[in-house]
């Protein structure tokens, strides 16, 4: 019969409950509690002597202790840090490439496939404005919730349409195009496009304003 080893310490762990069979429970040094092979009290024995918590690794989002399972570590806990993470790792991604030579002349030519593939098709284009405004909509939600994150982008985009200005005034032919585009876009408005890019935000902006004073 095998010798009772409660109270005995292997590692950080101390065996509560010996009744003879292969497993031993324990309890870590954290006060966790489990089951453990009887196997931990040979000399020999090469596994973890520790609870899976205090063996675990912190999630990558919200760093939550991940409890050691055997295999390769997890990067995070659950689905949701796992979506936060692949979200995170692809803005980190993006903002490496975003400058480089070869990314743009991708989208540059993405753009230009998007743009000949919408001309030819009135119901890809139509998908393709309401996905944008969509997107537009959402991210302006966001920043109605968040007075930080609106205020944050305003000055960004302010200083982005500064310079993208300053870069075209610079060459007349470019200004030169840049106004017939805009002229061209203005007179190609529905009276409904009209109602809700000028009016119904300049409306929108005068609340915004009255609420703040």
């Amino acid at each position: 019969m095998a010798s009772d080893r409660t109270g005995q310490t292997f590692g950080r762990l101390t065996v509560i409950a010996d009744h003879g069979g292969a497993q031993l429970q324990c309890r870590c040094d954290c006060g966790r509690e489990g089951s453990y092979p009887r196997a931990i009290t040979k000399p020999s024995y090469r596994g973890s002597k520790a609870c899976p918590w205090c063996l675990g690794s912190p999630c990558e989002e919200c760093g939550a202790i991940i409890p050691h399972t055997g295999r390769m570590p997890a990067k995070t806990c659950s689905a949701a840090c796992r979506a936060a993470r692949a979200a995170r790792r692809e803005r980190e991604r993006y903002a490496q490439i975003k400058d480089t030579d070869d990314f743009k002349a991708k989208r540059a030519d993405y753009l230009r496939r998007l743009d000949a593939a919408m001309a030819a098709d009135p119901d890809l284009a139509e998908s393709v404005r309401e996905t944008r405004r969509r997107a537009v909509r959402a991210w302006r939600e966001r920043q109605l919730a968040d007075p930080t994150l609106r205020d944050k982008y305003r000055i960004r985009a302010r200083q982005a349409e500064q310079r993208r200005l300053e870069r075209i005034r610079s060459d007349p032919d470019a200004y030169a195009e840049h106004l017939r585009k805009q002229r061209a876009w203005y007179h190609s408005l529905s009276d409904d496009e009209y109602q809700r890019i000028f009016v119904s935000a300049r409306e929108e902006r005068n609340r915004r304003h009255k609420n703040n004073d």
